[in-house]
């Protein structure tokens, strides 16, 4: 059973992604051709390839969603068997369908955007109270309607942020998607399982403390021991170097859209206490 309180917040995840959607929407109906050549911080993409993605996911969890909806738990076309698919698998599969959706829409790509946005939000707005819990196909496992709400609106904010960085300097994240954005940091790698050439060769852990204000603001520590490295909401212990700014800077250095070093040459992190440790920070969330 979904409690009232749980209710009201699934309800105003329906209204943000409208919002977000139509925002985003506007912004790349007013883009010029040639922005859609532009590189974009997402690896192999540019800005046409983005707005490809969002087109292929928002059509491919949307149908997981109306399938699961109807009481169908049927695989999605062109999905492994649920399961078998890592992080590298759904990179490598999500970054192929983006490129060969934006190949295949050609001059119809945003045209076809604007609607598939038109029809999700459609689908959202037909949700009922009790349908929150009916379980959808997902290619990790089984999934209630509701889980897909925070995932939809963190691919239309951080992917927001991509094209919008990609053709001007220093875009904002949407301020009303930061709690979300927050809480999925990173909801599947928890804890980290850092690649052997960055692993931490210290004796005891090291503490990253990161004192965040504005919307959303909290303690946050990245520990990172041995091979592993974790999240920890309210840290015990001492930092070994503290750093102090905007949440949207925490978020996008978390979604691999900042690198620490260059973070804090910007005057986006105060930083207090062990200065060296930065560039170790930097190569193991690069290379996580």
């Amino acid at each position: 059973m979904v409690l009232v309180q749980d209710r009201v917040k699934l309800q105003d995840s329906v209204k943000l992604i409208r919002s977000e959607s139509e925002r985003l929407k506007q912004y790349v109906n007013g883009l010029p051709p040639e922005a859609l050549e532009r590189p974009s911080p997402c690896e192999l993409w540019d800005v046409g390839d983005v707005i490809g993605h969002l087109d292929w996911w928002t059509e491919t969890y949307g149908g997981m969603m109306e399938r699961g909806l109807r009481g169908d738990l049927s695989a999605t076309e062109g999905f492994p068997a649920q399961g078998t698919l890592s992080g590298p698998g759904f990179d490598e599969l999500y970054g192929q369908a983006a490129i060969a959706r934006r190949r295949s829409l050609g001059h119809s790509l945003i045209p076809t955007f604007n609607g598939r946005c038109g029809q999700l939000n459609d689908m959202l707005k037909r949700i009922g109270p009790d349908d929150w819990e009916k379980p959808c196909w997902h290619a990790s496992k089984m999934r209630p309607v509701g889980w897909f709400l925070p995932v939809i609106i963190q691919e239309l904010a951080v992917h927001e942020w991509d094209i919008r960085s990609s053709v001007a300097p220093a875009p904002a994240l949407s301020v009303n998607s930061l709690p979300v954005l927050m809480e999925k940091i990173p909801s599947n790698r928890r804890p980290w399982t850092l690649p052997f050439q960055t692993r931490s060769t210290s004796s005891g852990p090291i503490r990253y403390r990161f004192e965040l204000t504005g919307v959303a603001g909290a303690r946050r520590d990245i520990v990172v021991e041995g091979d592993k490295a974790r999240l920890e909401t309210l840290g015990e212990g001492s930092a070994n170097l503290t750093l102090a700014g905007a949440t949207d800077a925490f978020v996008l250095l978390m979604y691999g859209r900042l690198r620490l070093g260059s973070a804090i040459a910007a005057g986006r992190f105060k930083a207090k206490g062990g200065l060296a440790l930065v560039p170790d920070f930097d190569r193991w969330l690069e290379g996580h």
